[in-house]
């Protein structure tokens, strides 16, 4: 079987439409017609209805079966190119989420340093959620996550290192500055400045929000932690960060949670089941947990 074949079909079923796909990928549209009467041989079933009249595609049942296992086939090809180009750039491709790259990554950038290995490690910055999916789908060989639950995916191997309760951060200057606890409830009238979506703060912050039953008013979101920070100093608004979030600013203070059965922060080495780790990454995962633990 001609796994082009699959991406055809694959990008047919979200196009509906044999021209668009042609032009998709730059061929001509009787390679597509013929990629998938190939297909409908290989598979001796009827994969696509095709209505010459209306210039319209319908998927059989047979059909959406397939694209079922297309589009795992073509994932895990995607994963192994990207693996095997790493392997052969003899590159290791760590995810790291700013706030975790900023608290972790010395202490294990200096141990790869005196190993060596510093050089070839090429780091990805994003949030927890975003580098979660880059390790699902191969673009990075490993990375240190967080997140409001222990990890456990079917795809993943996940080891947790760390657990970090979150803190309110709050302006010297706003009249909460005083205190050293507070109960997430008396924030309900509080202005916070915010991580957008792919960051897994909001996880741990909506599951307080619905607790106390109100809804946040976020005057303010950025994925840069020391953007937050400094909006916090000029009391723009308060933030709900991570205890691991190192801000340095004696403009700034933190508050406690009283909350009962409050989210943590847990941090964890997380790479792929399928994943054969070379004598590199093993010496990479093997430095990780020696200076993480």
């Amino acid at each position: 079987m001609n796994t082009k074949d699959l991406a055809y079909f694959d990008q047919l079923i979200i196009q509906k439409n044999f021209s668009k796909v042609a032009v998709f990928f730059g061929v001509t549209q009787p390679t597509i017609t013929t990629a998938i009467k190939r297909l409908e041989t290989e598979f001796n079933a009827k994969l696509v209805v095709r209505d010459r009249v209306h210039n319209q595609v319908s998927i059989t049942a047979s059909g959406e079966q397939l694209a079922e296992h297309a589009a795992i086939i073509l994932r895990e090809l995607q994963v192994a190119h990207e693996e095997i180009n790493n392997l052969t750039q003899q590159q290791i491709v760590l995810g790291l989420p700013p706030i975790i790259e900023n608290h972790y990554f010395p202490k294990v950038a200096a141990k790869l340093a005196q190993a060596g290995m510093l050089a070839n490690i090429e780091t990805v910055e994003g949030g927890s959620i975003s580098l979660r999916d880059a390790v699902q789908n191969g673009r990075v060989d490993m990375t240190l996550l967080g997140s409001v639950e222990p990890l456990s995916y079917r795809n993943l191997l996940a080891e947790e290192f760390d657990r970090q309760p979150f803190s309110i951060f709050v302006s010297k200057h706003h009249p909460l500055a005083h205190r050293k606890r507070i109960y997430f409830s008396e924030l309900r009238d509080e202005k916070f400045v915010f991580f957008n979506s792919n960051f897994v703060h909001n996880t741990a912050f909506n599951k307080l929000t619905r607790r106390n039953h109100f809804r946040p008013n976020i005057v303010f979101r950025s994925n840069d932690t020391h953007v937050l920070m400094k909006l916090i100093a000029e009391n723009v608004g308060i933030g709900f960060l991570t205890n691991v979030v190192d801000h340095y600013r004696d403009d700034v203070v933190r508050l406690d949670l009283l909350d009962d059965e409050q989210p943590e922060f847990i941090t964890s080495i997380v790479y792929r089941t399928t994943h054969i780790l070379t004598p590199v990454q093993l010496k990479l995962l093997e430095i990780l947990h020696s200076a993480l633990e």
